[in-house]
């Protein structure tokens, strides 16, 4: 390449990047000579779109998990294992569901699930309103105590109370029975039973006392103010507190496998851990090598999904009460 040749090339560079930038000295000519009801068009019309890509990113990242394990539950063994293959599999292999449903023993662990998370949820949206009303709405001796035991009861964590836990409901022979994890919701000590107490409580103490009082002088006892008056206010607290006891009982990986251990007494969560051993049964050896264990990875993410469905539904009805009830507790804050 001749000397003429680079300055040529270099001359025509330049008047490029001279036409680029005068370009763009003339857009912001012509923006400075617009109106304001323009400019402030433009400008929202900018934030707008900024708004709009930062969502759609955040969007993904919390999307992108799902769709991989969506994507790796329909692989081969042969797909998951090439590296050419990464979200869209060469052959979608439904197979895995039906090994995972079969691992997971699904419809009775299902129903254990179901049953025990349901029945908690109920449970424990009633009796954590009454507890919550109670601290929120009436002022009576060592009101203060009692709520210090109720924080109490929210920072010890479950596992320093298992042995003592295990032991009383041993005795009473409730043990690989809902018992011990459907009866202490009944009492409000349920999976973070103080935690919603505090939702309610709160919820309670903003509310004006004058309907409390209107609804005396008319005669209305405690039991008609809590039910006909108070409950129908706090509609946001119950749909928080139900879904997220539904939600938190039915991923329980620690107190419900500790106390419903025996095959046919199980819930979906800790049934996940069969899928490998089932699996193991159709390895070439009795021990699972690394490579056993990664053509399993597929059978694994179906089974994740088959135990995350029912919770994703639960959110998908309930995100409008569930978003209303959150938005609530900012207005009154």
């Amino acid at each position: 390449m001749t000397t003429e040749t680079v300055n040529a090339a270099e001359n025509a560079a330049g008047v490029v990047e001279k036409k680029r930038i005068g370009g763009i000295k003339g857009l912001i000519k012509k923006y400075e000579n617009l109106g304001y009801k323009a400019k402030k068009k433009i400008m929202h019309f900018i934030s707008r779109i900024f708004v709009y890509f930062v969502l759609i990113e955040m969007a993904f990242l919390f999307i992108l998990p799902f769709i991989y394990i969506f994507s790796t539950s329909l692989m081969t063994s042969q797909d998951y294992m090439d590296p050419t293959v990464q979200y869209i599999p060469t052959t979608v292999n439904w197979d895995n569901f039906v090994k995972a449903f079969q691992a997971l023993d699904y419809i009775p662990s299902f129903f254990n699930s179901l049953g025990t998370s349901l029945l908690s949820a109920i449970f424990q949206t009633l009796s954590c309103a009454l507890i919550g009303y109670s601290l929120g709405r009436y002022k009576f001796r060592f009101r203060n105590i009692v709520f210090i035991l109720v924080v109490l009861v929210l920072l010890i964590p479950p596992q320093v109370m298992i042995l003592a836990s295990y032991g009383l409901w041993a005795t009473l022979s409730l043990v690989n029975t809902w018992g011990p994890v459907v009866l202490p919701a009944v009492f409000g000590l349920g999976l973070r039973g103080a935690l919603f107490v505090m939702i309610y409580m709160y919820f309670f103490q903003r509310i004006p006392p004058v309907l409390d009082d209107s609804a005396r002088i008319d005669g209305a006892g405690p039991v008609r103010v809590f039910g006909q008056i108070m409950l129908p206010l706090v509609k946001s607290a119950i749909a928080i507190v139900f879904i997220f006891s539904f939600v938190w009982h039915w991923n329980d990986n620690y107190e419900a496998p500790t106390y419903m251990y025996l095959e046919g007494k199980q819930t979906l969560q800790p049934r996940l851990a069969n899928i490998r051993n089932y699996f193991n049964k159709y390895a070439t050896s009795q021990m699972m090598s690394e490579l056993d264990r990664a053509l399993s990875e597929p059978m694994l993410f179906a089974g994740c999904l088959m135990v995350m469905f029912p919770v994703l539904l639960v959110y998908i009805f309930g995100q409008k009460q569930l978003a209303a009830g959150i938005e609530r507790i900012g207005v009154i804050e």
